[in-house]
């Protein structure tokens, strides 16, 4: 069991390292939105963080959870249309 949480976790802090490189704030900066595009990357950033530290001290469960955390950040983002991304569907949840 540990040793495929272990896998779980390495697999998607990879993924959302690509997501990470992808992702950029397209409101404009006078809108009400990039206040909350500005603050939503900032979660993503904090919770992605928190991720790679539970990891390192082999909390992988917390890892996860955190990580969980963090793609519902981005997921949210690219479905209300305040990040522009690369329309890869296997890095991000889309809306139609």
């Amino acid at each position: 069991m540990d040793e495929e949480l272990l896998k779980r976790v390495e697999k998607y802090i990879e993924i959302e390292k690509r997501a990470l490189e992808q992702i950029r704030i397209i409101v404009p900066e006078n809108s009400v939105l990039y206040i909350y595009a500005k603050d939503s990357l900032n979660m993503i950033r904090a919770y992605f963080d928190d991720a790679l530290y539970f990891r390192e001290k082999g909390d992988n469960i917390n890892a996860l959870s955190a990580l969980n955390y963090s793609y519902g950040w981005i997921d949210s983002g690219v479905r209300l249309g305040i990040f522009k991304t690369d329309n890869d569907y296997t890095k991000f949840t889309f809306f139609k």
